[in-house]
C-alpha cells in the first residue's frame, strides 16, 4: 500500500473527477445568488466525502453550493 504522501503527490485524473461528480448533485440550482457569488469569489461551503475504502489516502471534499471538487487540496471543476 503506498504511503499517504506518495498518494497525495499523484494528481487526480479526469476519470476520477467525473466519477466523484456523479456521487452527489451539486446544489447550484437551489442556492441563492449570494451563495453563487461567494463561490465565484472562492468562499465555498466544503463538505468532506469519506471514500477511504475506494480511494485510500485521498482527501476528498466537495462544495455544497457549486460543482467544485477538491482532491488532496487541489480544486477541480467537472
Amino acid at each position: 500500500m503506498p504511503s499517504s504522501s506518495l498518494t497525495q503527490s499523484i494528481p487526480a485524473d479526469p476519470a476520477l473527477i467525473r466519477s466523484l461528480a456523479r456521487f452527489w448533485p451539486h446544489r447550484e440550482h437551489e442556492s441563492s445568488a449570494f451563495k453563487n457569488m461567494l463561490c465565484s469569489t472562492g468562499l465555498h461551503r466544503w463538505r468532506r466525502l469519506d471514500l477511504s475504502q475506494l480511494y485510500p489516502g485521498r482527501k476528498i471534499r466537495y462544495c455544497f453550493w457549486c460543482p467544485k471538487i477538491e482532491v488532496d487540496g487541489v480544486g477541480y471543476h467537472p
